[in-house]
């Protein structure tokens, strides 16, 4: 993985696009920009002070309709998946979402239009705060592959934290961290120690932990939403 770079083909760009959408909380001078950006003037879309939703009219449609919460982010990404952009409006929408830079190339496996997304993570220093470690949901993070990892390194002391359910389509699905013997969810991580300072944290299992913690923060953007201080300088 390109820690400054990543390249998706049109599919991983809306799927991260909603990711981001759906776990950001409200953001409705986002949602406008992307509005204009697909729709242009088409769709009337008005923000009440005050308020994290949007008035929104459907082209063809002269009717207000207000949205807000989990409403309105379901909403935005079927507006996005549902505009079926071409790769260069998607990589202008995806430029507005990620806020860096985007543009369009080949992907080298398929030869198709991807989008190569700038994650600025060239500046990025961790400052062992423990912040995400400490405060951070990541609780559906971990993967299969992360699991199996583990497995053949025979890591029982991390795995007794992982708990296991059955997804819907029967699959097994993994979470992070569950107290042994328990449904309770562990907070903070477990493998979290005290540095050398008491304003630095350290990993217990760093040679071996989830990509997810591996490579967060994923974008510059990904640390300011998060409360990450890794592009502060000092």
């Amino acid at each position: 993985m390109d820690p400054e770079r990543l390249v998706l083909n049109p599919e991983q760009a809306l799927n991260a696009i909603c990711l981001d959408f759906r776990g950001y909380g409200p953001q409705p001078m986002l949602f406008c920009e992307v509005l204009r950006a697909i729709h242009g003037e088409a769709m009337v879309v008005r923000r009440e002070p005050g308020s994290e939703g949007l008035w929104i009219a459907k082209p063809g449609s002269g009717k207000m309709r207000h949205l807000e919460g989990a409403e309105l982010v379901a909403f935005m990404c079927d507006q996005v998946r549902g505009a079926r952009l071409p790769p260069e409006r998607l990589a202008v929408v995806s430029r507005q979402v990620f806020q860096t830079a985007c543009r369009v190339v080949t992907d080298p496996a398929t030869d198709a239009p991807a989008i190569a997304v700038d994650t600025g993570m060239a500046t990025f220093a961790c400052r062992q705060c423990g912040r995400c470690c400490r405060h951070l949901d990541y609780r559906d993070g971990i993967t299969e592959a992360d699991v199996a990892r583990l497995r053949a390194l025979d890591r029982q002391d991390i795995l007794e934290w992982v708990g296991v359910a059955k997804g819907a389509d029967g699959r097994n699905v993994y979470r992070i961290w569950v107290e042994p013997g328990t449904n309770r969810f562990a907070v903070p991580c477990p493998f979290l120690k005290r540095g050398p300072t008491a304003d630095r944290w350290l990993c217990r299992i760093h040679a071996v932990k989830p990509e997810i913690c591996r490579h967060y923060p994923v974008s510059r953007k990904h640390a300011a939403m998060t409360g990450c201080p890794g592009f502060d300088r000092r």
